[in-house]
């Protein structure tokens, strides 16, 4: 502020700064992103990672979850790997790691619905037939059962194909 100028707690308006920077080579200017959504995505996963006093960090970076080295150390590395991927901007689309163990990096992360995000969560019971593994959540609506029949078949301790095949009439 200029009241600051005025009685020395700051030395320059800020022109100091740009001009000597300009005398080095180097720049003042940044991506000019600090107020996009995916600029807010970025700091916040830095933060749900690295900052043990984040709410979220006892489910990401205290559990060992951590961002890659490029993507933690600049912004542009992490916008120019994540905006080419489908749904990037997309209204309902979030930033998710698809393997929920692994760290953000290159390869693990895709944008996708809450529904989608909530089906790739730890406690998510997933299961595989004929090459094509989803939750059990979806594999219910896919074959139009009620989900606790799953649920059950499960607990009697029966395999992916057992719970997924055999006909889902009666009881079990």
């Amino acid at each position: 502020a200029r009241s600051d100028l005025r009685n020395g707690h700051t030395k320059s308006c800020g022109c100091l700064r740009d001009e000597t920077l300009k005398a080095i080579g180097a720049s003042a200017k940044t991506h000019g992103m600090s107020k996009t959504p995916i600029y807010r995505t970025w700091l916040h996963m830095r933060k749900r990672c690295g900052d043990p006093s984040n709410k979220n960090y006892a489910d990401y970076g205290g559990r060992g979850i951590h961002v890659c080295d490029k993507w933690q150390n600049s912004f542009e590395t992490f916008h120019d790997h994540v905006s080419p991927l489908t749904n990037f901007g997309k209204r309902g689309y979030t930033l998710d790691r698809i393997n929920n163990n692994g760290h953000y990096e290159p390869g693990n992360v895709h944008w996708a619905t809450t529904s989608e995000q909530q089906s790739n969560r730890r406690n998510s019971v997933v299961l595989t037939l004929n090459g094509k593994t989803q939750c059990l959540a979806a594999w219910a609506k896919e074959l139009g059962v009620p989900r606790g029949r799953l649920e059950s078949r499960i607990r009697y301790g029966w395999n992916d194909q057992q719970i997924l095949i055999i006909p889902l009439r009666g009881r079990v």
